[in-house]
Protein backbone atom coordinates (compact mmCIF):
# COMPACT_ATOMS: atom_id res chain seq x y z
CA UNK A 1 0.00 0.00 0.00
CA UNK A 2 1.16 3.68 -0.55
CA UNK A 3 1.60 6.30 1.33
CA UNK A 4 -2.79 6.41 2.76
CA UNK A 5 -1.95 9.99 4.39
CA UNK A 6 -4.15 11.78 2.21
CA UNK A 7 -7.04 9.47 1.97
CA UNK A 8 -7.14 9.23 5.42
CA UNK A 9 -6.86 12.76 6.04
CA UNK A 10 -10.00 13.13 3.40
CA UNK A 11 -11.89 10.34 5.83
CA UNK A 12 -11.38 12.59 8.88
CA UNK A 13 -12.82 15.19 7.17
CA UNK A 14 -15.84 13.58 6.25
CA UNK A 15 -16.21 11.89 9.27
CA UNK A 16 -15.48 14.83 11.42
CA UNK A 17 -17.73 17.18 9.09
CA UNK A 18 -15.08 19.72 9.11
CA UNK A 19 -11.73 20.08 7.07
CA UNK A 20 -9.26 18.71 9.09
CA UNK A 21 -5.24 20.05 7.72
CA UNK A 22 -3.11 18.58 10.83
CA UNK A 23 -2.24 14.85 10.48
CA UNK A 24 -0.64 14.96 14.14
CA UNK A 25 -3.69 16.51 15.93
CA UNK A 26 -5.68 13.76 18.13
CA UNK A 27 -9.05 12.59 16.62
CA UNK A 28 -10.83 13.29 19.64
CA UNK A 29 -9.17 16.78 20.26
CA UNK A 30 -10.38 17.44 16.96
CA UNK A 31 -13.66 16.42 17.79
CA UNK A 32 -14.62 12.71 17.04
CA UNK A 33 -16.08 10.82 19.86
CA UNK A 34 -16.56 7.11 20.50
CA UNK A 35 -19.29 6.74 18.28
CA UNK A 36 -17.25 8.65 15.55
CA UNK A 37 -14.42 6.19 15.86
CA UNK A 38 -16.45 3.31 14.63
CA UNK A 39 -17.45 5.01 11.56
CA UNK A 40 -13.45 5.90 11.25
CA UNK A 41 -12.72 2.09 11.36
CA UNK A 42 -15.33 1.59 8.89
CA UNK A 43 -14.00 3.85 6.49
CA UNK A 44 -10.24 2.66 7.23
CA UNK A 45 -11.36 -1.26 6.83
CA UNK A 46 -12.34 -0.29 3.13
CA UNK A 47 -9.27 1.66 2.66
CA UNK A 48 -6.75 -0.71 3.98
CA UNK A 49 -9.33 -3.83 2.80
CA UNK A 50 -8.63 -5.32 5.83
CA UNK A 51 -10.29 -5.25 9.51
CA UNK A 52 -9.08 -2.72 11.90
CA UNK A 53 -9.01 -3.07 16.34
CA UNK A 54 -10.67 -0.14 17.29
CA UNK A 55 -7.85 -0.67 19.93
CA UNK A 56 -5.42 0.27 17.49
CA UNK A 57 -7.66 3.44 16.49
CA UNK A 58 -6.97 4.13 20.40
CA UNK A 59 -3.49 3.82 20.09
CA UNK A 60 -2.75 5.58 16.42
CA UNK A 61 -5.24 8.27 17.56
CA UNK A 62 -3.77 10.64 14.77
CA UNK A 63 -3.88 10.28 10.93
CA UNK A 64 0.18 9.97 11.08
CA UNK A 65 0.20 7.09 13.36
CA UNK A 66 -2.84 5.88 11.04
CA UNK A 67 -1.16 6.18 8.30
CA UNK A 68 2.01 3.61 9.39
CA UNK A 69 -0.94 1.76 10.83
CA UNK A 70 -2.46 1.19 7.49
CA UNK A 71 1.07 0.89 5.42
CA UNK A 72 2.44 -1.64 8.17
CA UNK A 73 5.62 0.66 9.01
CA UNK A 74 6.20 2.22 11.90
CA UNK A 75 3.28 4.05 13.02
CA UNK A 76 4.83 7.01 14.63
CA UNK A 77 2.33 8.95 17.09
CA UNK A 78 1.45 5.80 18.43
CA UNK A 79 0.41 6.18 21.83
CA UNK A 80 1.49 3.79 24.25
CA UNK A 81 -0.56 1.87 26.16
CA UNK A 82 1.75 1.55 29.22
CA UNK A 83 -0.11 -1.30 30.89
CA UNK A 84 -3.52 1.00 31.12
CA UNK A 85 -6.72 -1.30 31.37
CA UNK A 86 -9.89 -0.71 29.59
CA UNK A 87 -11.38 0.88 32.22
CA UNK A 88 -8.23 3.09 33.14
CA UNK A 89 -8.22 4.27 29.59
CA UNK A 90 -11.34 4.94 29.28
CA UNK A 91 -11.54 7.54 32.12
CA UNK A 92 -8.36 8.82 30.83
CA UNK A 93 -9.95 9.50 27.45
CA UNK A 94 -13.61 10.79 28.63
CA UNK A 95 -11.12 13.34 30.52
CA UNK A 96 -9.66 14.71 27.98
CA UNK A 97 -12.51 14.66 25.93
CA UNK A 98 -13.60 16.83 29.11
CA UNK A 99 -11.32 18.72 29.15
CA UNK A 100 -11.80 19.96 25.18
CA UNK A 101 -15.29 20.41 25.46
CA UNK A 102 -14.36 22.97 28.41
CA UNK A 103 -11.82 24.65 26.41
CA UNK A 104 -14.25 24.97 23.65
CA UNK A 105 -16.84 26.82 26.21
Amino acid sequence: MTDPTEDIRRIWSTVLGTEVQDIDVNFFDAGGHSLLVMVLQEHLEELAVREIALEDLFEHPTIRAQAGLLAGGPATGAVPDAGLGARDRSQLLGRNRSETVEDRA
